[in-house]
């Protein structure tokens, strides 16, 4: 009787499948902090670290995890573009199911669509075949991807005006965080400073959103609103990258004006 009554639980339901996956992504990640002190460290991860809330062991652990499908991938010769194009597909899927509200299958989505955002370069570089084509398509890809899924957030909180704001901000603070480093870098000037980038946002978004049936049955004879930790995030985020976007500027600013005076 008492198993009958734990399978018909609202929240194991909505739980099992993130128990499952989370207790594997657990154990090799215990499996890989006993190998990593003994491996050799990633040059390329090394070199793309900067200021950010995520550490290079969890970045090193990211690729290693998704190593076999990276090799799945070069098996079976599927181009890196190819790679580029699922992943916004993907996105666009995600974006769907945030927009009619089902926001844990649109983060699990959205965690494939990123995972093959990372794959495509690694693809890449691996079989030789990085263009300046394929970096340009798969940063046009990243906009698009970002900005189709906060709008389908937006206009699933099209009725709440917080949320909606929060999101659209949090949207144009999420732009101007990769239009800033490329301004600049069509100048010159180099920056990868602040703490809400791509990895960071897409993080954040992706646990949020699969957590987000949970908070529902948790408060579902509440007074508490279930969507007060999405929305939470859409505040933060819309802080961060705005604050992020504001460092590069600042930085880069600075740097301009230094070359000017010099001149």
């Amino acid at each position: 009787m008492y198993m009958v009554k734990f399978i018909q639980n609202e929240i194991v339901h909505s739980l099992l499948p993130l128990i499952i996956i989370n207790a594997i992504a657990l154990l090799s990640f215990i499996v890989f902090v006993f190998i990593y002190p003994n491996r050799p460290k990633d040059p390329e991860i090394v070199a793309r670290m900067h200021e950010t809330f995520m550490g290079l062991i969890f970045r090193e652990f990211w690729y290693w995890v998704n190593q076999p499908f990276i090799n799945f991938f070069i098996y079976f010769k599927i181009k890196p573009n190819t790679i580029t194009a699922i992943s916004l597909i993907l996105a666009f899927v995600s974006a769907y199911f945030y927009y009619i509200g089902n926001f844990g299958l649109a983060g699990w989505i959205l965690i494939v669509s990123a995972t093959l955002d990372i794959i495509d370069g690694r693809v890449a570089r691996k079989t030789n075949t990085v263009t300046k084509s394929g970096a340009y398509w798969d940063s046009c890809v990243d906009r698009y991807s970002e900005g189709a899924v906060f709008l389908g957030i937006a206009m699933y909180y099209q009725n709440n005006f917080i949320a909606l704001l929060a999101t659209i901000v949090a949207l144009i603070g999420s732009e101007l965080v990769s239009y800033t480093k490329a301004r600049g870098e069509a100048i010159g000037i180099t920056t990868n400073r602040g703490i809400m980038q791509r990895a960071e946002r897409l993080t954040i978004l992706c646990v949020v959103s699969v957590l987000h049936p949970f908070f529902q049955v948790l408060f579902k004879n509440s007074s508490v609103n279930p969507e007060i930790v999405m929305i939470g995030a859409m505040i933060l985020m819309a802080v961060a990258t705005n604050f992020t976007a504001a460092t590069r500027m600042r930085i880069i600013f600075r740097e301009i004006k230094k070359t000017e005076n010099n001149a």
